[in-house]
């Protein structure tokens, strides 16, 4: 360990959280680009992308220069501002099919709001999720949650047609992140969108990992869907806490009371960060990089793992990938779980050794951003290629 970390944990006796994983977690300092630094100044690639929020890269000088210019306004929370509307306007050209905008402090709060929105639309209080208990960070009760194992459109019917009275809405989270990256089939989110209609129940899309990230449009645009909703976080705050509602054009706007009166503004600050990153992101080349890279780094992962036999399969869309130490393709909730956390972390705590971060716990999505260049992935692969050949001589009989 070294000096100036130790020195810090030595410190921190009233810090319980940071003193239980002194072991297993670093103490991030500083972000540059693709890299993250710890305490002592050790340079790491980073793979973690700050839950998805790094898309552009730590420290981006355009994000930068647009918060110092907010902050030097000082302007304090807690209050509406003008660039709620430049940020709307400029979201309006990425995302064409929402009629109204709310911006929050965070992504979960918006995943509240819209939440209690449904409810207030059809006087139901349960919602229908795939592939975990409920969703990732969700405010909403596990007994509120009816769950769909899988992409399996019959479940969806069956459960729509038997819970009809009491089902709000259907939440779409495109890859099932709480299960790493499965991607739903071609196809599958319009089909259950057209469903939601059918049986007249609200489709809330959760793009609060995929928004920005597999596209300018997000998931809506990949898959070809106008939801009823949908929430967005991560990428689009580039680092900084937002989170923002889109309800389309064809739905009711919510009546201003159920707000409650405690609405939490987003903050000036976060404002003005998301739309440096969407003036980032119209360049048509930043996505084809993104996907470049990624796809690069998926494919050089699945050829060394074959080389060395190992069980690793990888799933990615966009910008987004997740590493599973599985014999079988994970395509559901059921081989998610059934893959090897173990195995996982051994990998992982391998590479870090190696200068390389990946998500600590296993079934966790992991992404690129635009400030991955070529040399990142392939020094990546150069540490996979060291750590398999490691894990491998340790496992022969």
């Amino acid at each position: 360990m070294g000096k100036r970390r130790d020195e810090i944990i030595e410190r921190a006796q009233n810090l319980p959280r940071v003193r239980d994983l002194a072991e297993s977690r670093l103490l991030i300092q500083k972000g540059q680009g693709a890299r993250l630094f710890d305490a002592d100044n050790v340079g790491y690639i980073d793979f973690t992308g700050g839950e998805g929020s790094a898309i552009v890269g730590y420290a981006n000088q355009y994000i930068s220069d647009a918060v110092k210019k907010a902050l030097s306004n000082g302007i304090p929370s807690g209050f509406h501002s003008p660039a709620e509307v430049d940020l709307a306007q400029n979201l309006q050209q990425f995302i064409s099919w929402v009629g109204s905008w709310y911006f929050f402090r965070d992504e979960d709060e918006a995943f509240g709001r819209a939440l209690g929105w449904a409810r207030s639309q059809t006087g139901r209080s349960k919602f229908l999720v795939f592939g975990e208990s409920r969703p990732r960070s969700a405010p909403v009760r596990v007994e509120d949650c009816v769950v769909i194992p899988g992409w399996d459109l019959q479940a969806v019917e069956a459960a729509l047609g038997a819970g009809r009275s009491e089902i709000a809405g259907v939440i779409i989270d495109p890859i099932m992140s709480g299960r790493g990256v499965i991607p739903a089939p071609e196809g599958m989110p319009a089909r259950i969108v057209q469903l939601c209609r059918d049986v007249g129940v609200l489709s809330i899309l959760d793009e609060r990992i995929t928004g920005l990230r597999v596209g300018r449009g997000g998931a809506a645009e990949l898959f070809g869907v106008t939801p009823d909703a949908a929430i967005f976080g991560g990428a689009l705050g580039g680092g900084f806490q937002i989170g923002a509602l889109g309800l389309a054009n064809t739905v009711q706007e919510p009546e201003s009371s159920i707000w409650g009166g405690r609405e939490t503004p987003a903050h000036p600050a976060a404002l003005r960060a998301a739309d440096a990153v969407l003036s980032i992101l119209k360049n048509d080349a930043v996505f084809e990089r993104l996907e470049e890279r990624c796809l690069q780094l998926v494919e050089g992962v699945t050829v060394l793992a074959e080389r060395f036999s190992r069980p690793l399969r990888t799933n990615h869309l966009g910008s987004i990938f997740a590493v599973y130490a599985s014999r079988d393709d994970v395509s559901d909730h059921a081989h998610a779980e059934a893959s090897d956390a173990g195995t996982y972390q051994r990998l992982v705590s391998g590479l870090r050794k190696e200068g390389i971060l990946m998500p600590q716990e296993a079934r966790t999505p992991a992404f690129v951003s635009s400030a991955h260049g070529a040399k990142d992935i392939e020094e990546t692969l150069g540490a996979f290629e060291r750590v398999l050949l490691k894990l491998h001589q340790e496992d022969l009989p």
